[in-house]
């Protein structure tokens, strides 16, 4: 399995401006969020891929140290005041998720959302989350379904049955840049709800409820009906059809299965911290971090610590 990641600083890139005309999705998910969130609370969080900070919101207050974990360092940076201002507790992290620099049993709760069709190693990725996360934590994990009404109907009219096998599908990276605004190959992923299902098992995540979500992602009913009677329609379709498979986007909340023993109380970033590539203890000094196993240097700048190694 490659551990490729995409690395947007590589090109002209503001995740933001892939939100602008997509409203209703920004709500649907804020919306199953909120909810799951609602009954929930703790010491730390991490956000995994959470660029810009648009998903915040649900957990902020929720955890009292929420981190935000991504490989664009240029995204963190500048997006750092704004984040800060508005949530005073929040850390900012770039690193790779497959070599996260954190050390083991530090979060009470954690999500991926709209990163997982860039994981073409998931079952290498859930172990390293599995890793950094306390025993019975909440963990939540969104994925482009491969399945859903939309792409059915599409294969089957072209007599293509194999939509419904638990392979993975990878869309035309022409169609999927991403607010990038350049035709850039990217890896972008689509998984059958099956498949993930048993990868979280697998990795020891418990199941404990499954939530579809943007059911009217479709052009020509955004063209037809402004974003709040959407909305209103998607609260229903969420509570009544996630037994199915029918939604372009899933939501997995899991449980995290380890064996309790005695957790670390940790109270400030430097706290959480460790080498990505051996997971020794760092020496921190200033915006320098030295890895007293290995010694390999970091180095933190714009407020922003950069962790990224391949």
């Amino acid at each position: 399995m490659n551990n490729d990641v995409s690395d947007y600083d590589l090109f002209s890139y503001d995740y933001s401006q892939y939100w602008t005309k997509r409203r209703y999705e920004d709500l649907a998910e804020k919306h199953l969020l909120n909810k799951i969130f609602q009954q929930k609370s703790g010491d730390w969080f991490i956000d995994i891929g959470g660029s810009y900070g648009r998903l915040t919101s649900t957990y902020d207050k929720k955890y009292k140290n929420p981190v935000i974990l991504d490989y664009s360092a240029k995204t963190l940076r500048n997006n750092y005041e704004v984040l800060k201002n508005k949530y005073p507790n929040i850390n900012l992290i770039a690193a790779n998720a497959y070599k996260m620099p954190l050390k083991d049993n530090v979060f009470d709760g954690g999500l991926m959302v709209r990163v997982l069709h860039h994981i073409e190693n998931p079952e290498g990725y859930l172990k390293e989350v599995r890793r950094i996360m306390k025993p019975k934590s909440t963990y939540i994990q969104e994925f482009a379904n491969k399945v859903h009404l939309k792409a059915i109907l599409r294969a089957l009219l072209k007599g293509n049955f194999k939509i419904f096998s638990k392979e993975i599908y990878e869309q035309p990276s022409i169609s999927v840049t991403e607010g990038t605004g350049d035709n850039i190959e990217g890896i972008f992923l689509n998984y059958h709800p099956g498949h993930v299902k048993e990868l979280l098992e697998q990795n020891n995540f418990t199941l404990k409820k499954k939530i579809g979500c943007s059911f009217l992602r479709i052009p020509f009913l955004k063209k037809l009906f402004n974003d709040q009677i959407l909305l209103f329609f998607e609260k229903i379709m969420q509570v009544t059809l996630s037994w199915s498979n029918i939604s372009p986007s899933i939501f997995l909340e899991t449980e995290v299965k380890k064996k309790s023993s005695d957790i670390e109380k940790f109270e400030t970033l430097g706290d959480i911290l460790a080498c990505p590539e051996c997971k020794g203890s760092l020496h921190i000094n200033s915006d320098i971090a030295t890895c007293e196993k290995c010694k390999k240097v970091y180095e933190k700048k714009d407020n922003v610590w950069d962790f990224r190694v391949l």
